[in-house]
């Protein structure tokens, strides 16, 4: 998972699963490194729902999809596993491959320090060949039903927000039913129908196997990637109004011309200014 990246910071990627507009498939991304603006942005909506969050910082950070001009609504098209993959590169490109963190643990409530690589982050790659697919339904012996379906996107995330869990659940599988061979889908049909989507969407599915070092209790957590870098990104305004602050007095650089640069540069002008102060 190693990320190349060239002279102007940008990194192109593989998509999981890949975009089909108009019979073609966009199979890689271009990305460049969060500036201060997206810092400042993340910090200023943290909280917000993670689904509104990835498009908004998508359609900021990519340079370009296969070849395609990037929109917000070409961002809301991609597969939930492309755009997972996507923001873990951002990531990447920001933080580091390294996670840290703390836990409680639900049998005691210790806190726990739990770290891993992103190179541990199973990635199931399932290149998409079609923007909708079949699946018979119904006993052997019968003529089956045939029911016509697509992958859940960006926009089915948005669009079920604000919704329970189930009913989020359900109506998102409504909205990816395209054709249900004239019949409405009994329970298990849905199940199958799901289980299908699952064979066939790229996907990100970290679950943490931790064992308490208190009370040796044993259990699993789903980690969220796109939720922990939001997170992680969210905290740090006070920090980037302070780095802004240094850089403007010092330099006598605008606003603006702070924020547009990347945290690593940003970062390395910061480094050149302690050193002078140091010897100063």
């Amino acid at each position: 998972m190693a990320q190349a990246r060239r002279a102007d910071n940008t990194i192109t990627v593989p998509l999981p699963g890949g975009l089909i507009v108009t019979d073609r498939r966009l199979s890689h991304a271009e990305l460049r490194p969060l500036s201060g603006y997206e810092e400042e942005w993340l910090s200023r909506y943290r909280g917000q729902p993670s689904a509104l969050t990835t498009t908004g910082l998508l359609t900021a950070c990519l340079v370009g999809i296969g070849g395609a001009a990037v929109t917000d609504d070409l961002v809301r098209q991609l597969l939930v596993g492309d755009r997972d993959y996507l923001i873990l590169s951002l990531r990447r490109m920001t933080l580091g491959d390294r996670f840290q963190g703390v836990l409680p643990c639900p049998a005691c409530d210790a806190r726990m320090d739990v770290s891993f690589n992103a190179d541990h982050v199973p990635i199931e790659r399932r290149l998409q060949t079609a923007d909708a697919y079949t699946l018979e339904l119904g006993p052997p012996a019968e003529r089956p039903r045939t029911i016509r379906f697509r992958l859940p996107t960006g926009g089915d995330q948005e669009t079920v927000l604000g919704l329970d869990s189930a009913a989020a659940v359900d109506a998102l599988l409504d909205r990816c039913i395209l054709d249900d061979g004239g019949t409405p889908l009994s329970l298990e049909d849905r199940a199958a129908v799901v289980a299908a989507m699952d064979r066939l969407a790229p996907q990100l599915d970290l679950e943490l196997d931790l064992i308490c070092p208190e009370c040796g209790h044993g259990f699993l957590v789903p980690f969220d990637i796109s939720a922990v870098f939001f997170h992680e990104m969210g905290i740090n305004g006070a920090q980037l109004l302070r780095e802004t602050h240094a850089l403007a007095l010092a330099y006598h650089w605008s606003e603006a011309e702070i924020l547009s640069l990347d945290r690593e540069r940003r970062r390395a002008y910061l480094g050149l200014l302690r050193e002078t102060w140091a010897h100063e």
